[in-house]
């Protein structure tokens, strides 16, 4: 009676263990769905990984070691690699590192997208084209994600921190992604093997919104409606205010432009100059003029020179290419830690001045708006200076080197309190359904991967 009774026990042991596997396995699977509001994912940060890092920024050689444990594109595991070289495609076939993929800044990284009273040019990813890019590359929930560049392009540093800053604001999370420093080059100058032998990846099936959950990080990007919030609240002063906007693109008292177009590059906006209370650091002051490396973080810090005083930190550039290296030597780097970050928050001012300075009502000079609009950000730009007559090279600007750009006006414009559609659109996204062999999309599917 007694045996017969343990083993009635052990067998119903045997079977609530298996549900609960069952239950584990289908939402790791599929990324699971008790994400919390920070948008982190829970998979890979309850598993104990052997890649976390100090910061986000690694050394060739914990790469080389990645690699040499058969973590890059490995099919499965908890611990695998992805490397992915943001360069050229003549670059990346010359020579790249052993497993890396390539992808395209313009291309795979940025998208023409609506917000505010117009279309931008390179602006972050729609979920669609995020879904196409994970699953091409086979990332999948518990992958780390490497970010190199071509010894060629490396001076360039957006080509190493564009991807990371996108990854951040669709939900990965922070112990997820790295930066190689240097690039390529450091990669090389250690001694490193390269190879000119593209990897075969099995595409994956994940996507932005595992289990039909959006991770998106509204809080970590400047939308424009936010940028105009903060100028118009007059707590940014350089130096003093509760609030900093740093412009990458050149270093004060220089102010930076005349700024071409994010969408013809051969045109200019209407009109230049810095956000109102925001100051001028160029992003070379970042990086180490001959080994294209990150420079020590207390350098970074000091050169920086965030006011105590500042609870809102927003980095920004021409087109948020040099502004996601700033906001990487912030969040990825210099400020890791959360805790570090203390009361200070750090944003990425995605549009920029490629944005920022077209949004003119004044017709003579260029500007497309109504009159009156309350887009018009030219009253909140310190130094503005009108680009029409500017002389750049041996060329002075006429009315037709300024960018006409009524065609990507919204009609009618919208109120500032709905002008953030392309956030709006990104927190509403849901990935469609996909087939387990990767890749397919299931028809009729509501979302979930």
């Amino acid at each position: 009676m007694m045996q017969r009774l343990l083993m009635t026990r052990r067998s119903m042991l045997y079977s609530l263990v298996g549900v609960m596997m069952t239950a584990m396995l289908t939402l790791w699977g599929c990324g699971g769905s008790s994400s919390n509001s920070t948008g982190s994912y829970p998979k890979p940060e309850a598993v104990a990984t052997t890649t976390k890092t100090a910061t986000a920024l690694i050394q060739p050689a914990e790469l080389l070691a990645w690699i040499n444990e058969g973590k890059v594109n490995q099919a499965g595991g908890t611990d695998r690699v992805v490397i992915v070289e943001t360069s050229s495609l003549a670059n990346y076939n010359g020579e790249h590192i052993p497993g890396a993929q390539n992808v395209s800044l313009s291309a795979d990284l940025t998208e023409a997208r609506y917000e505010g009273p117009m279309q931008t040019g390179e602006l972050v990813p729609s979920g669609t084209k995020m879904d196409a890019l994970i699953q091409k590359l086979g990332i999948d929930a518990n992958t780390t994600i490497v970010f190199t560049s071509s010894d060629a392009e490396v001076g360039a540093p957006w080509n190493l921190t564009r991807g990371y800053v996108t990854f951040r604001y669709w939900g990965f999370p922070k112990n997820r992604l790295k930066v190689l420093d240097g690039g390529n080059k450091s990669w090389k100058a250690a001694g490193y093997p390269m190879t000119n032998e593209v990897p075969v990846i099995t595409k994956s099936s994940y996507c932005v919104t595992a289990g039909n959950v959006s991770r998106i990080r509204t809080d970590l990007r400047a939308s424009l409606t936010e940028m105009i919030a903060a100028a118009q609240a007059g707590t940014v002063k350089a130096g003093t205010g509760t609030g900093d906007i740093i412009d990458g693109r050149a270093t004060d008292p220089t102010v930076p432009g005349p700024t071409t177009d994010l969408m013809d590059g051969t045109k200019y906006v209407v009109f230049d100059g810095l956000i109102k209370g925001g100051r001028a650091y160029s992003y070379a002051n970042l990086i180490d003029a001959t080994t294209k490396k990150f420079k020590p973080i207390a350098t970074i810090k000091s050169g920086l020179n965030i006011p105590a005083s500042a609870k809102s930190v927003y980095a920004m550039c021409r087109a948020g290419n040099v502004a996601s290296a700033l906001f990487f030597a912030i969040d990825g780097y210099a400020y890791y830690n959360e805790t570090e970050l203390g009361t200070m928050k750090a944003y990425w001012y995605d549009g920029s001045f490629g944005q920022w300075g077209l949004l003119s009502s004044n017709s003579a000079n260029g500007g497309k708006l109504p009159a009156n609009s309350v887009w018009d950000t030219s009253a909140l730009t310190d130094s503005l200076t009108y680009n029409l007559g500017k002389t750049v090279g041996t060329k002075t600007l006429a009315i037709g080197d300024i960018i006409n750009y009524s065609t990507r006006l919204v009609n009618p414009p919208p109120s500032l309190s709905l002008g953030n559609q392309l956030e709006e659109a990104d927190e509403a996204y849901r990935s469609p359904v996909t087939s387990t062999s990767g890749g397919g999309s299931t028809a009729g599917g509501v979302g979930g991967c």
